[in-house]
């Protein structure tokens, strides 16, 4: 193929099966219905051990004969340059990266293409990832004032927070379509990351250098297995590190936004970072739906609704009742999650014991006892509002009713 319209780059190291499942699933789901669409595919082998130094080569020529290219490092590089050497070597335009633990679906390739052909054009799109569960892995990147995190992680993909089209400051590169041009411009992937956050850094930069938006295109849909890399987080304190220091202008707190937006209530946990939580209102009606219905349809509401506390003790306080609370420990462990406070982890550490799990009581413990001992650190908490200060309103008032409530919570205690 002399002019590809995309190319497909695969960063690989080991998991043969994974590699195979994914080319297989990009051969079957790249057609537009009017034929198959022009593009290459090309595979970077971080050093493989595995059935992927003799079997990558002859699948990827069966499945896509002259489009298909293999790249093979001595040593494993990691993920960025593994991604910088696929884009030397593709001919497109446009450059598809793609991680090897995902699966396509029908349609995905159009509406990325699509995004990308609009005026004015996005820096870079990506689809919704979603679980095998058919829950979301990623719509996009959600920043507090220190941290990064999927926003919407684990709602179900028919949320209606999860539909809505909106810009976004970065998007994984676990799935990422941009213009090659624009990619070399922005100075390609860091080499400096660990297989981490070097995609969040090249996103901010084509925002701070080049203005441009990031979306992430809902209607196309790929499946994504995450992380089944060996040490995959290994070098994520690191590689926070160095993002802040090569991007911290360069991005803003948006969670407490992006969840006010949808219709959400934000606020601070016991450690001074941002969460979302369902509004007093909302919780209330869930709940006299669910009314004197069985724990079914209780659990059914759950799914649809992942942030809803009372259903959440509910089903625990049903579930005990029936004898079964060792396996109600899980949704305790997700209400704390949710929470994010020192007393509610410190309940779930005595309800995880009273019910023989060890291993979940001792890390609720330790995480309300890290938690108690944030929220009365006021160095942080004065800091964290000079931070939300500089970022916008909404923001400070919500750090500054945080300190007020521990102020309280310090003098009672």
């Amino acid at each position: 193929m002399l002019n590809p319209l995309f190319s497909v780059i695969i960063p690989v190291l080991d998991n043969w099966e994974l590699t195979r499942n994914c080319l297989e699933s990009l051969r079957e789901h790249s057609g537009d219905g009017g034929g198959e669409l022009a593009f290459e595919v090309i595979v970077v082998d971080n050093a493989s051990s595995d059935a992927t130094v003799t079997e990558l080569q002859k699948l990827g020529e069966t499945l896509f004969g002259k489009n298909f290219q293999a790249l093979r490092f001595a040593e494993n590089r990691n993920f960025g340059p593994a991604c910088n050497a696929g884009a030397t070597k593709a001919n497109a335009p446009l450059l598809f990266f793609l991680n090897n633990d995902t699966l396509l679906t029908p349609n995905w390739a159009p509406p990325l293409l699509a995004a990308l052909d609009t005026d004015p054009a996005p820096g870079a799109v990506g689809p919704l990832l979603l679980y095998e569960n058919n829950t979301v892995q990623h719509l996009g990147v959600a920043f507090t004032l220190d941290s990064v995190s999927h926003l919407y992680r684990s709602f179900p993909a028919d949320h209606p927070a999860v539909g809505r089209q909106r810009s976004l400051q970065a998007l994984t590169a676990a799935a990422l379509m941009l213009p090659r041009s624009l990619f070399l411009e922005a100075g390609s992937f860091c080499a400096d990351y660990r297989n981490g956050f070097e995609d969040v850094d090249l996103c901010l930069h084509l925002r701070a250098k080049f203005g441009k938006k990031l979306v992430c295109v809902t209607k196309s849909v790929v499946y994504h297995l995450e992380s089944r890399s060996m040490g995959r987080k290994d070098s994520d304190e690191q590689n926070a590190k160095l993002l802040h220091e090569r991007c911290g202008g360069n991005f803003k707190a948006d969670l407490h936004t992006f969840g006010i937006n949808d219709g959400f209530e934000a606020f601070i946990s016991d450690n001074y970072g941002i969460c979302l939580r369902l509004r007093q209102e909302d919780e209330e009606s869930l709940t006299s739906r669910a009314g004197n219905n069985p724990p079914g349809v209780w659990f059914n509401i759950l799914l649809k609704n992942p942030l809803w506390r009372a259903g959440r003790r509910h089903l625990i306080r049903e579930l005990e009742k029936a004898g079964q609370g060792k396996e109600a420990v899980p949704l305790f462990l997700d209400l704390c999650v949710i929470e994010r406070n020192a007393e509610v982890f410190k309940e779930g550490a005595i309800f995880a014991a009273r019910h023989g799990d060890e291993e979940k009581c001792a890390y609720m413990a330790m995480r309300s006892k890290e938690l108690a001992r944030s929220r009365k650190n006021r160095a942080r908490a004065y800091a964290k509002m000079h931070m939300a200060k500089a970022q916008d309103t909404v923001l400070l008032k919500l750090y500054e009713e945080k300190i007020r409530e521990c102020f309280v919570k310090h003098s009672a205690g």
